[in-house]
């Protein structure tokens, strides 16, 4: 996929795209954290955001939680930009 795929995918999905930029803003951080900061009372849909993300290649796991993958950092960086042009 391409960045501008990816965030059309993202788009789609208010709390996937909102799970997706804490996990950019926050840098590594875990599913709880993750859990807190949406004001979730479920596990189920963060897990399956979270594996969503992983999934499609924007996100990975690992021993300090959930980070961002380059292709992710690709991402975020092309959404800084669009909502910088946005605002001019």
């Amino acid at each position: 996929m391409g960045v501008s795929e990816d965030i059309d995918w993202l788009k789609g999905d208010e709390s996937l795209g909102k799970i997706f930029r804490l996990i950019s803003e926050k840098g590594a951080i875990n599913l709880r954290t993750i859990k807190e900061l949406c004001g979730s009372e479920d596990w189920w849909p963060v897990k399956s955001y979270a594996r969503a993300l992983v999934d499609r290649g924007l996100v990975t796991k690992n021993e300090n939680g959930y980070t961002l993958t380059e292709e992710g950092i690709k991402v975020r960086e092309s959404l800084k930009a669009m909502e910088y042009f946005q605002k001019i």
